[in-house]
């Protein structure tokens, strides 16, 4: 396939989508099979389809909210960055979404999610997926519970970032000229070779927590009766004009208590007055330590998955990656290194964003889990 990364900063919506196309048609003859729009939140809604429909006419063709995107060793704010694809071979690319997660009319989102993840495992699936009012992460547990596990290697996607308007935040997806507000839309291809590598790059230490009292991404208490927001206190103490961003430097470490390897990492959100908000689900019973990491840690475990998925795709003709906002916060002035190791490592186009949430496999492709803090890297090549 061939693939290049395109970028607009203009004021609005229509005047990018104009110079994006004709950008593009100055390197594909003929209109690409498929196109991705990261979009800023700050851009008018209402324009954004209908900008799409007059430039490109196609409906072949995702766009999401992303607050920073990358265009290969770039990142890039205010801003509208679309991927183009165009297949030399047998590639292919369909398009599935579900427009609510919990509110839909036509029967079962998770049968119909699951069936369409089954009837299609030979394929490799992108999902990008709105916050859903704070149900998406216990929609995708039981989504995993439901797919086979040839599935969970190639499936791999973000959550889409955004800003709180109006008590709604925005992480939208676009596509066939749909708005969807809490669903997700997943990009299938066929006839590719794609592969999956996680970068984590934290240490656990310290004691080990279960958790006693939880609901949905609130985590109220320990075992012992022990209140973690009076942990989460004791970490805060001394900082001046402390804030939930300190608390990004030590993220939960989520441990499977079947293998005790990290299942997944989890970020403290939101500081209330008896409990901590997180930006994944939690449940009783669950075990975790405290993680810390500073910037050259994962700069050198993004090193190392990069070369990693080298291996396993060389010569590869599109990479994504999928990372999270609180990991570009603490990697302070070396965010931009990330693409860069990406870029240069794998010696191809680069897109994606940093996102609300990482979706991917577990350590041992088993289960898809919801991510925090955490790079996803996939490689590409049309068979």
């Amino acid at each position: 396939m061939k693939s290049k990364i395109y970028v607009s900063h203009q004021h609005s919506v229509e005047l990018c989508m104009e110079e994006l196309y004709k950008s593009m048609k100055k390197d594909f003859k003929n209109s690409c099979n498929f196109y991705f729009f990261a979009i800023h939140p700050s851009f008018s809604i209402d324009e954004i389809i209908p900008s799409i429909d007059k430039f490109f006419n196609t409906d072949k063709y995702v766009a999401f909210h992303a607050i920073n995107s990358f265009k290969n060793n770039e990142i890039h704010q205010n801003s509208i960055v679309m991927c183009c694809i165009k297949f030399q071979n047998r590639g292919n690319v369909k398009v599935f979404y579900v427009e609510d997660i919990e509110n839909n009319v036509n029967g079962n989102v998770l049968d119909i999610c699951s069936n369409y993840l089954n009837n299609n495992r030979n394929s490799f699936h992108i999902l990008l997926a709105g916050l859903a009012n704070g149900r998406f992460g216990t929609f995708l547990d039981n989504l995993s519970k439901m797919v086979e596990n040839d599935v969970v290697s190639n499936f791999v996607g973000g959550i889409s970032s955004g800003f709180d308007v109006n008590g709604e935040t925005l992480t939208y997806q676009f596509t066939g000229g749909k708005v969807i507000k809490n669903g997700l839309v997943i990009v299938t291809f066929e006839n590719v070779k794609g592969a999956i590598e996680v970068s984590l790059g934290f240490q656990p230490y310290g004691v080990t927590y279960e958790a006693e009292e939880t609901n949905g991404y609130d985590l109220y208490s320990v075992v012992n009766s022990k209140k973690f927001i009076e942990v989460v206190n004791r970490i805060l103490r001394g900082i001046k004009n402390p804030e939930v961003k300190h608390l990004w430097y030590a993220p939960l470490y989520m441990i499977d208590d079947q293998s005790g390897y990290v299942a997944t990492l989890r970020t403290i959100k939101e500081i209330r007055d008896d409990h901590v908000v997180l930006f994944g689900p939690i449940k009783n019973g669950d075990k975790f330590k405290l993680s810390f990491a500073i910037p050259e840690d994962l700069i050198d475990e993004d090193k190392n998955a990069a070369v990693r998925l080298k291996k396993r795709v060389d010569e590869s003709e599109i990479a994504f990656n999928f990372s999270c906002i609180a990991r570009q916060y603490i990697m302070e002035d070396k965010s931009i290194e990330e693409p860069k190791i990406y870029s240069d490592i794998l010696g191809t186009n680069l897109f994606g964003f940093f996102t609300f949430g990482e979706i991917g496999p577990d350590k041992k492709f088993k289960k898809i889990k919801l991510y925090n803090e955490t790079s996803l890297l996939v490689a590409m090549r049309e068979l």
